[in-house]
C-alpha cells in the first residue's frame, strides 16, 4: 500500500493556470462599478422643496384646506371656551357633543383636499425625477460606472467615492433653478389649479 504516484507535469500546469486564473479575476477584472445618490438630498439642494411650497400655495386646493382649517380652530376654541363657562354636566355633554361633530365634519371635508395635495406632490415628484435622470447619466458615464442606486433604507454603507450626490447636485442646480412648470404635463399628473 505504500506506492506513491508520480507527479505528472500537466497537473502541474493544470493547477498552475487555475491558480493564475483566479488571481487574475481577483486582482485584474474590471468589477461592476456601483455608486449611490441621495434623492432626498438632491431634492433639497436643487431647490424643489421651496419650489412645491411655493406652487402649493398658489392652487385652490391648499387655499381651500387652509381656510377650513381656520374656520374649524375658530370653531374649536369658541366651544372649548364655552366649555369652561359651562356650569352643568348636560351643558358640557351638549358642548363635547359639538366638538366631536365639527371635529368629524373637518375630517370629511379635508380628506379630498388632502387627496388632491398628495397627487400633486406626487406628479412633482415623479417630474423632478425625470428631469434629473439626464444629470445623474452624464455623472456616471464621466465616471464610468455600471450601476447608479437610490439611496435608501436598504443601504447600510457607503464610501465617499462611490456617492454621486454631491456631483449630481452640481449637475443639475442650475436646471431646476430655472422657471419651469412644477409637473410635466407628459407624465398625466393634473397641472395645479389656480
Amino acid at each position: 500500500m505504500n506506492e506513491t504516484r508520480k507527479v505528472r507535469w500537466y497537473e502541474v500546469m493544470y493547477v498552475v493556470v487555475l491558480v493564475g486564473l483566479l488571481a487574475w479575476s481577483v486582482f485584474f477584472m474590471n468589477p461592476h462599478k456601483v455608486a449611490v445618490v441621495d434623492m432626498d438630498r438632491v431634492f433639497k439642494d436643487v431647490g424643489m422643496l421651496q419650489k412645491i411650497e411655493r406652487e402649493r400655495q398658489k392652487t385652490e386646493f391648499y387655499n381651500k384646506g387652509t381656510a377650513m382649517l381656520q374656520a374649524y380652530n375658530t370653531r374649536i376654541k369658541s366651544l372649548k371656551d364655552k366649555m369652561d363657562d359651562a356650569k352643568t354636566q348636560a351643558e358640557k355633554d351638549k358642548l363635547t357633543a359639538q366638538i366631536k361633530a365639527s371635529n368629524e365634519m373637518f375630517q370629511q371635508g379635508i380628506q379630498p383636499i388632502q387627496g388632491q395635495m398628495q397627487q400633486f406632490e406626487a406628479g412633482a415628484v415623479a417630474t423632478f425625477r425625470k428631469r434629473l435622470q439626464p444629470f445623474i447619466n452624464k455623472v456616471a458615464q464621466k465616471r464610468g460606472l455600471d450601476v447608479v442606486v437610490y439611496a435608501g433604507p436598504n443601504i447600510l454603507y457607503v464610501r465617499n467615492k462611490s456617492d454621486l450626490t454631491e456631483d449630481v447636485v452640481t449637475a443639475a442646480k442650475e436646471f431646476f433653478a430655472k422657471d419651469m412648470p412644477l409637473i410635466d404635463p407628459a407624465l398625466g399628473g393634473a397641472a395645479p389649479r389656480r
